[in-house]
């Protein structure tokens, strides 16, 4: 089972009503709680790479990062949830590779 990354900019699916959301994962990380929020462009990728994660982001560019790492040849970007409040997907970013 993989762990996730929430972006800040999505930090709602942390919370209780949207854990269902969730359910697939066996670890929950945020941003800004386990990976410092200005550190986060640079060690991103790494972040996700070291603890098996894939990232939830309502960033549609955040993908850019995850070519830092070296280690990193491949990912996949799918949309996870439609985010009508804000009227905007977020996007699954996974490491295939």
């Amino acid at each position: 089972m993989k762990n996730v990354l929430i972006d800040q900019n999505c930090k709602w699916l942390a919370s209780e009503d949207s854990k269902y959301l969730l359910k697939d994962y066996a670890e929950i990380f945020v941003v800004g709680e386990h990976l410092k929020q200005r550190e986060y462009d640079e060690n991103l990728a790494t972040f996700c790479m070291n603890n098996s994660c894939e990232l939830l982001t309502a960033d549609n560019r955040a993908y850019v990062h995850f070519f830092s790492d070296e280690r990193i040849k491949n990912i996949q970007i799918s949309e996870f949830v439609y985010e009508h409040k804000a009227d905007r997907p977020i996007y699954l970013v996974k490491i295939i590779e």
